[in-house]
């Protein structure tokens, strides 16, 4: 086995460190041979294939790929930065509050955590400044999961350490129901649909996901609720919480998220919003406390409200 290990000029570029390997044996997972011939950890080097920072012969591979003997792996770690967990006060609705969790209901053009480059504006900074969150060991504190920053709506947060396992748990298990309201450009031919399709990040543009065969599962369910000028609103459930899940979906089936830069064209574009019309509108579980079945709902946001009210037909 050849390792040709890079460190001190890519922490210049924005990396930590860059591996060049090649396996002289193969049948291990590439996440599990990562770890075993490096000093990057299993976890870790899960992270680092999903975020689209590993290459087998410049190809980007799932994480349970079988590496075979002479495949060539790029690896690059990017530098860690520790982020800005300043409380900051911040208007936040509370939709409903325990000792355990929190429900909050998110505004669009908010980052949800911070990372390299937000600043201390992000929800995480007023959950610090709201709730005694804290936790040292932990740069994402109350976060269970995530919306994009132009994505409104229910907010699930964890108010300990135990809470956030607990919640993080239903997540992992596919035990939370999460719809969405989404405004698209278009006129389908269904009123319903069902979409089982793997998202994975593009093979081009590491920053993009895409529908990709090496993608993992992602299922989505679409019901038409309203039909409008070109357009239509939709409610969405997903039963995966893939990284763009729904505005991939949409774009894949040719009709993208009204307002989304990324995932749009050059039609979803002109209905004028100036945010993807997307919001996450109910969330429900079972209480991992209490037992009891909890549901919450976001009424619609007033832009997307306005959007609707401009395209009715």
């Amino acid at each position: 086995m050849s390792i040709l290990l890079r460190g001190k000029s890519l922490i210049m570029a924005g990396f930590e460190k860059e591996y060049t390997i090649t396996a002289e044996e193969g049948g291990k997972r590439l996440d599990s041979y990562i770890s075993a011939v490096t000093d990057i950890s299993r976890s870790h080097a899960e992270r680092l294939i999903s975020e689209g920072h590993v290459l087998v012969n410049g190809v980007l591979k799932e994480k349970k790929y079988k590496i075979s003997a002479g495949d060539v792996l790029d690896i690059k770690v990017p530098a860690e930065k520790i982020p800005d967990l300043t409380p900051r006060e911040m208007d936040i609705s509370v939709i409903y509050e325990c000792g355990e969790y929190a429900v909050i209901d998110k505004p669009a053009g908010i980052t949800v955590h911070p990372a390299a480059g937000t600043g201390d504006d992000t929800i995480v900074n007023g959950l610090l400044h709201r709730f005694d969150i804290r936790d040292d060991n932990d740069v994402r504190p109350g976060i269970v999961h995530r919306l994009d920053k132009d994505t409104s709506g229910i907010l699930l947060v964890a108010k300990n350490r135990t809470a956030r396992e607990k919640l993080s748990g239903l997540f992992a298990g596919r035990e939370v129901n999460k719809s969405y309201l989404a405004v698209c450009w278009g006129n389908p031919k269904f009123d319903h649909i069902v979409v089982e399709a793997p998202v994975g990040r593009h093979i081009k543009d590491r920053k993009k996901m895409s529908v990709t065969e090496n993608g993992r599962y992602a299922k989505s369910e679409i019901t038409v609720l309203k039909r409008l000028k070109g357009a239509f609103l939709a409610e969405v459930k997903i039963y995966t919480g893939r990284t763009h899940q729904i505005r991939v979906h949409m774009s894949h089936l040719g009709f993208p998220v009204a307002g989304d830069k990324v995932y749009g064209n050059k039609n979803s574009l002109s209905l004028k919003i100036d945010r993807q019309a997307l919001h996450s509108h109910r969330l429900g579980f079972t209480d991992p406390f209490s037992g009891e079945k909890m549901e919450f709902v976001s009424p619609m946001p007033d832009d997307m409200e306005m959007l609707i009210k401009r395209l009715v037909l």
